[in-house]
């Protein structure tokens, strides 16, 4: 391939317990059209709340089932946690 870059089959990562909380709290399971594999923890940032920000592989449930590597956060405020998708990086497979 020229001008792109082929994925690898990442394996999920152990998260510290910080990541993996509000991982779960996100329920990112639950979320429609897309999966999200968590990859890598990058640390919590205190916004009024905390932004969690993780590196993680999210792939289409429906076709053309492409892959990409993005940058999201997911916020935990008052005990709550909410998905937000902060930037994706298209490298797609």
């Amino acid at each position: 391939m020229f001008g792109q870059l082929k994925l690898e089959n990442f394996t999920e990562a152990d998260l510290p317990q910080k990541g993996e909380t509000a991982w779960a709290g996100a329920e990112m399971s639950s979320l429609t059209g897309k999966s999200y594999k968590k990859l890598l923890y990058l640390g919590g940032q205190p916004v009024n709340g905390t932004l969690h920000w993780f590196i993680a592989e999210q792939s289409d449930v429906y076709p053309p089932f492409a892959r990409r590597v993005i940058k999201m956060a997911i916020l935990e405020k008052d005990g709550a946690f909410t998905f937000e998708e902060k930037s994706i990086s298209y490298i797609t497979q």
